[in-house]
């Protein structure tokens, strides 16, 4: 149920059927401003400041559950105070305030919300958020039909993947490194516990991230996504190593100063990850999940995934929707077509185990549970000539 009381539109119809309804309370709880889409009226409240949301939310319950949009207070938290929180309770909004004055008890909130919950007010708009945070990724993980590969030699891999450009999950691929044995939440906090990191479009230390992580009810959780984390965190690149299928990397001729950036530290909570994209720089890559559990769904490089749009030379790609958003509405589709050429590979990637992703592949990831990974994109023969192509003639798209 959601925490402020809103239902889908469907529960209007079947609502409607009880002798004691009395109708909607949008209309007689907006007033005038009930003739604007909810859509409009959270893009007005968008441009509002917190103490006139505060204010305005006092004066209706409808207002109070329009002003309590989380989604809100996440934008104006970040906008405001940048990677400089700490999580609290289980909302933006209680992060935002406390951040704003250290001495205001959240806990009003939480008490507040119960009274305060709507009883017969329906948005489709404003559900699908709670709806896509709920329902888990359980429905989504029964296929699998990426190849699972174990003591692959570099020839095979080479003439069976990397040449015609299949993914493949290579499962004993980091089992035997240090960082299966090392890496955890506990392990990171005790280590580099301030340690600055970055988070999407944040920089926060790694202790408040992980507070995040631990208590966020996001849909789309914020992701750690570092690229220095080399730098960052002193002895960590001694826990990993490159594969020996990825060695060849001819970026790595260009030096450390100047080739593209190509190895991120990737850590989040379940929901977290990437939408739909290809890798940057025309480069292939290799994902290794120290802990956790990752969700592959792939496409190959002709065929565009559903609600994905992009222009001609796919330098601009727009994925409107969230990633949960995505499988609820989308991923029904790409499972209709009796030919499996047209159907995505799909795979779970865990612990110990490495994605390999070959150039131009469409692909999105989500975190089925607490993960922590590395990531790097390389360049070898196999890919060198598309990969100069595109620094030759797509410098504008250059990354990095």
């Amino acid at each position: 149920q959601h925490p402020l009381g809103i239902k889908p539109l469907g529960n209007y119809y079947m609502d409607a059927t009880n002798p004691d309804f009395s109708g909607s309370c949008r209309g007689p709880s907006l007033g005038q401003l009930s003739r604007l889409t909810d859509e409009i009226l959270v893009e007005i409240l968008h441009l509002l400041s917190p103490q006139d949301l505060l204010n305005l939310g006092a004066t209706s319950r409808v207002l109070y559950a329009l002003t309590h949009l989380d989604d809100m207070w996440k934008t104006l938290t970040i906008e405001r105070f940048k990677g400089d929180w700490v999580w609290q309770d289980d909302s933006w909004r209680a992060t935002f305030l406390k951040r704003s004055d250290p001495h205001y008890d959240t806990s009003l909130i939480l008490q507040n919300r119960e009274p305060m919950k709507l009883k017969s007010f329906y948005s489709d708009f404003l559900f699908q958020p709670f709806y896509c945070a709920a329902i888990g990724m359980e429905p989504y993980t029964a296929v699998e039909n990426i190849d699972r590969r174990s003591g692959l030699t570099l020839e095979q891999f080479i003439e069976e993947y990397e040449q015609p450009g299949k993914p493949v999950i290579i499962t004993d691929g980091a089992q035997h490194w240090p960082a299966r044995a090392k890496w955890s939440t506990e392990y990171f906090l005790k280590t580099w516990s301030e340690t600055i990191m970055r988070a999407e479009s944040v920089d926060m230390t790694m202790r408040n991230y992980f507070t995040y992580a631990n208590g966020t009810r996001d849909e789309s959780p914020l992701y750690l996504f570092d690229k220095n984390f080399g730098e960052r965190c002193q002895g960590i690149l001694d826990d990993i190593e490159v594969p020996i299928y990825f060695r060849e990397d001819f970026f790595g001729m260009m030096g450390k100063d100047k080739r593209p950036d190509y190895r991120w530290l990737i850590v989040g909570p379940a929901r977290s990850g990437s939408t739909f994209h290809k890798d940057p720089n025309a480069t292939s890559a290799w994902n290794a999940v120290i802990t956790g559990s990752k969700k592959w769904i792939m496409f190959p490089p002709h065929i565009l995934p559903p609600g994905v749009f992009t222009n001609e030379d796919e330098s601009e790609v727009t994925s409107p929707v969230s990633l949960m958003e995505w499988f609820s509405n989308f991923y029904a589709s790409t499972q209709l077509s009796d030919d499996p050429a047209e159907r995505p590979l799909e795979g779970i990637c865990r612990e110990g185990e490495i994605m390999f992703v070959p150039r131009g592949w469409w692909h999105a990831v989500v975190n089925l549970e607490d993960c922590i990974a590395v990531t790097q994109n390389y360049v070898g023969s196999h890919n060198l000539k598309e990969t100069m192509q595109f620094l030759y003639l797509k410098r504008d798209q250059v990354s990095g």
